[in-house]
């Protein structure tokens, strides 16, 4: 009776281990995923050469120089990338995009958040298209 009690006690404390180390099995993929905003004109037309700032709500902003969106998309500019997934949890976080040319301006927000691993950045919420007015 004895030996079945620390046989129990051993089987108790392995599972107790187990449970409470558990961690998400991470395998991240090797693509990099990026997400634009096409900025338009009220006629329709793509916007070029708007000055963007990308913030979050707590001022932190995301630099997207170097990166040059594919030329077939006009108009289109970054919002954010994996390049920043290191910023992101799981709950979602608001990020502003601002943008501005010849006096008229723009403004919109996502949400932004990440997988358990820290993989990627996903878009919650935000616009596709912007018009600048």
């Amino acid at each position: 009776m004895k030996s079945l009690t620390i046989v129990f006690n051993v089987l108790l404390l392995i599972i107790l281990n187990n449970c409470a180390n558990e961690q998400p099995d991470c395998v991240c993929s090797a693509e990099f995923r990026m997400y634009l905003v096409t900025v338009i004109d009220t006629l329709g037309n793509p916007v070029d050469s708007l000055q963007t700032e990308i913030t979050n709500s707590r001022g932190k902003e995301f630099v997207f120089d170097k990166l040059e969106p594919p030329p077939q998309l006009q108009g289109a500019y970054y919002v954010m990338t994996d390049g920043y997934q290191k910023d992101f949890s799981t709950n979602p976080e608001k990020i502003i995009f601002k943008g501005s040319k010849n006096d008229l301006d723009i403004t919109a927000e996502y949400f932004f958040n990440s997988d358990e691993c820290g993989c990627h950045v996903y878009k919650v919420s935000g616009p596709d298209t912007l018009i600048l007015k």
